[in-house]
């Protein structure tokens, strides 16, 4: 058989080695073959304060349960389970008002090997730069395999230790292919993760459905973005997301942005447009906004 491997001098290697090797210790390197120091990214790596080692248990309503890992806050918690399967963007997705009671699996192998960037960093609209949110929505994370140790340059922290500074329980070591194919075929349901190995199974589950989840997100104080941008846009904020707001602004909006309840049809004539956002939980909750909806939408155009 012939071979395809394709031969190299060693020889000729090593001295193309030593005299790129010259050039530099005689100082004869220019800024057009060496990238300057202050141009290079650093990498920000390191470990959780505690990696994981106490094991939790996920029940859910049907009667199957995952025992696991706690990486997170190391609390029982309640909470509908559901997917995603997003590849990266676990901070986004954590701190998404959408996902405000709903404990979140995801369905990427590997998760953590990137961290997480500092939470007191603020964009030009004075919001959390690398966030959705102010804080953490989700109820609780489950994931397959947790990397504990992270490394990557915008990293200020391991997930680990970000969930237990916001008070929220991760479950690692958990079959979340088989947990994805149970919610798929059966719908989401709401499940408890429980630090307690002795706990017997709820008898009883705390729907978060039940709950009026646009409230608890949304703000109580109309606020503006981009004031004197000539696009006048009100945004009824029933779970938005920060990236709305930036996309929004940057393509020349003022954007007032009102809580869900607000009265907005009787201002409808100051704007040029009515945005509202997605949100989580049931939307027959909002019979504030469904009925000034109605009445935007009946207003003849002037």
């Amino acid at each position: 058989m012939t071979s395809m491997l394709r031969s190299f001098t060693r020889g000729s290697s090593s001295a193309r080695g030593a005299a790129f090797l010259n050039r530099v210790s005689n100082g004869r390197s220019t800024a057009s073959n060496i990238r300057p120091a202050g141009r290079l990214m650093s990498t920000q790596s390191g470990d959780d304060t505690k990696p994981p080692s106490a094991l939790a248990t996920l029940h859910l309503e049907d009667g199957s349960k995952f025992t696991g890992r706690s990486f997170g806050c190391h609390e029982s918690t309640t909470g509908e389970v559901v997917f995603t399967t997003g590849m990266v963007g676990y901070p986004e997705a954590l701190t998404d008002p959408s996902y405000q009671g709903q404990i979140i699996t995801l369905t990427t192998p590997m998760v953590g090997n990137y961290g997480v960037p500092d939470r007191k960093k603020l964009d030009k609209f004075g919001l959390p730069a690398n966030f959705e949110s102010y804080k953490i929505h989700a109820s609780g994370l489950i994931v397959q395999d947790y990397s504990h140790h992270y490394s990557h340059w915008n990293a200020s922290s391991s997930l680990g230790d970000w969930l237990k500074e916001e008070g929220i329980p991760g479950l690692c070591d958990i079959d979340t292919r088989m947990l994805t194919k149970k919610i798929r075929t059966k719908g989401a349901m709401v499940g408890r993760i429980e630090v307690d190995l002795n706990a017997p199974p709820p008898s009883s589950w705390e729907n978060p459905n039940m709950r009026h989840l646009v409230a608890e997100v949304s703000i109580t104080e109309p606020k503006v973005y981009g004031k004197g941008n000539p696009t006048k846009i009100m945004g009824v904020d029933c779970g938005m997301k920060y990236n709305m707001i930036r996309l929004l602004v940057d393509r020349g909006c003022e954007l007032t942005v009102v809580p869900w309840d607000h009265p907005f049809a009787a201002d409808m004539h100051k704007f040029d447009g009515v945005f509202l956002s997605n949100g989580p939980g049931d939307p027959t909750y909002c019979k504030e906004t469904i009925e000034q909806l109605k009445q935007a939408i009946s207003v003849p155009e002037s």
